[in-house]
This record gives C-alpha cells, sequence and structure tokens, in this order.
C-alpha cells in the first residue's frame, strides 16, 4: 500500500492561531529536566508556564514510555494533578515534581483505563488519586493481571465528582467523554484560564492508538473544536498545545481510519501510518494494531 498522501500544509489547513497562541508556543513553554534517579533511561522534562495565575507543568516521559504525560496545575495554594504515567521511575519524577512545589495536593485523578496513565500511581506517595466509577472497574481488571504495581490508593480513592468546582480559588470544570480513545475519559477545564486537559483525546506529534470508536472520537473533538471554553490544551502524550491541535488530531483519526480499513493485517496498517507520519514518535502505540484488529 502507498503512504497517504498527507502534507502538514493539509494538517493545519483552518488552524489559524490567535497572536496569544503563537505566543505561547514561542515563549512559554520552559522545558528543565525532571530531578528522580531514571537508572539506564533517560529522564523524562518538565515543560512550565503560567497564564491567569495558574503555573502548570507538564511532565513528558522518555521515548521509551511513549511520551506519557502527567500534568501537575498550581492553583492557588493547591494542586491538581492529572495521571501518574506508567512505570516506577516516570512517576517517581511525576511525584518530585509535586514535591518541589511545596503545595499539597487538592485533587488528583486519573484521566482513563489505560496502564500507560495509571501504572505508575503506585509509586506516587503520598498521593490518593481518584476517578469515575467505570474508569476504576476497568483498571482494577486490569491491575488483576499482575503486570502493575496494584493501584491501591486509585482503587480505594474516591470518585471524581462531575461539573464545576472550585479549587485554589481557580474555577475547575470535569467533563466525561465515552467511547473515543478510551472507553471512558476525563478532561478538566479551566474557563478562565482557557486551559483543557485533553489527555489521550489528543496526542502531539506521537502515533495515536486505535481507540475504542474512531468516528465517534472525531466527533467529539468535532465538537470541542468548535467550543470557545479553551485555547491551550494539555495532552495525553507530548508537549502541550494549542486548540489548533484539534484539526491534525481529526485529519490524522481520517487518515488511521481509511489506512485501518485498507490494510490487509497489522503488519500492512503499521507500515503505511509509519510512511504516512515519518516525524511521529512512539511506534510502539501502532504495535497495539494486533490486539484491536478484529474488534
Amino acid at each position: 500500500m502507498q503512504p497517504t498522501n498527507l502534507s502538514r500544509r493539509g494538517l493545519l489547513q483552518g488552524a489559524v492561531l490567535t497572536a496569544g497562541a503563537a505566543a505561547f508556543l514561542r515563549t512559554a513553554l520552559t522545558p528543565a529536566p525532571a530531578r528522580a534517579q531514571m537508572g539506564d533511561m533517560p529522564s523524562g522534562t518538565v515543560h512550565s508556564f503560567s497564564t491567569g495565575g495558574v503555573t502548570v507543568h507538564s511532565y513528558v516521559s522518555p521515548a521509551q514510555t511513549v511520551h506519557v504525560t502527567s500534568h501537575v496545575l498550581e492553583l492557588g495554594d493547591e494542586l491538581l494533578v492529572c495521571d501518574a504515567t506508567m512505570i516506577p521511575p516516570t512517576a517517581a519524577e511525576v511525584a518530585a515534581l509535586i514535591a518541589s512545589t511545596g503545595k499539597p495536593v487538592h485533587t488528583a485523578y486519573v484521566s482513563h483505563e489505560h496502564p500507560d496513565h495509571w501504572g505508575g500511581v503506585a509509586a506516587v506517595e503520598g498521593v490518593t488519586y481518584k476517578t469515575l466509577p467505570q474508569i476504576r472497574e476497568a483498571i482494577a481488571a486490569e491491575a488483576a493481571n499482575g503486570e502493575f504495581a496494584e493501584p491501591t490508593s486509585l482503587l480505594q480513592g474516591e470518585n471524581l465528582v462531575l461539573g464545576t468546582t472550585e479549587i485554589g480559588g481557580v474555577t475547575v470544570e470535569f467533563r466525561h467523554y465515552e467511547a473515543t480513545e478510551a472507553p471512558h475519559i476525563i478532561v478538566a477545564v479551566l474557563p478562565e484560564q482557557k486551559i483543557a486537559i485533553v489527555q489521550d483525546l489528543v496526542y502531539n506529534g506521537v502515533f495515536f492508538a486505535p481507540g475504542v470508536d474512531r468516528q465517534n472520537w472525531i466527533a467529539t473533538l468535532e465538537m470541542l473544536r468548535d467550543d470557545p471554553a479553551f485555547e491551550t490544551l494539555l495532552v495525553g502524550h507530548g508537549l502541550p498545545t494549542t486548540r489548533g491541535e484539534f484539526h491534525t488530531a481529526i485529519e490524522y483519526l481520517k487518515v488511521m481510519d481509511r489506512v485501518w480499513q485498507d490494510s490487509a493485517n497489522p503488519a500492512e496498517f503499521i507500515e503505511t501510518m509509519q510512511a504516512s507520519f515519518p516525524g511521529y514518535a512512539g511506534e510502539f502505540l501502532l504495535s497495539l494494531a494486533e490486539p484491536y484488529w478484529d474488534r
């Protein structure tokens, strides 16, 4: 199969940046090495910026763990934490980031069922994660196979309450979307700062997992693309970005769906996706085509 003809111009068509968003991409992110012992694995990086009285720290794990992210937001004198990454060494770096702020965690939550986001929960000591009952049930079933340390603080944690609340004097809205990249996913929106923590609804420069329902995933992204509540996206894999990435993600998913339908087997799908998106990282995520293939 020939690679899908997809140019960067085509991906970004319609993704016009506001002056503020362009300035964010140029100057706001301040990368720094994470501070924890990683053994033979390279350290992840922390990318920080401040807006509207909120300071955002996005921890991006190294390539070996597919650049999965965890976000630590300083809201006044309290923290909002999203996800724990996949393995103890990267989760230890998230824990070190949390400790470096000197602030208590008000709410920590796991955004969805996939273990690259909850596998490190046990290594984030002293933090109890919340999530939705449907997500917790799926995590409990997967944790039972013993591949990851049992996320006791999550399995015994409280349910996350959806809707609007206040943390450290900052308004936060928790939303729930179904049947996209995962069966269930939590999105946190800070409307005053125009920030959305979308996690695996959007990947930035990293191959997407096959997803539960790509057509519904696209429809959800189209709805979010037209939502004026946010300009900055904190994603599940890769660097924070702007709302223009919704367009890129939609086009990527359309290509992925066509390649999926046209491929004779997972190997052909993987080869074509790699040829179509040569600059993308996280090739391991393409291997998930195998268990998804007959669904």
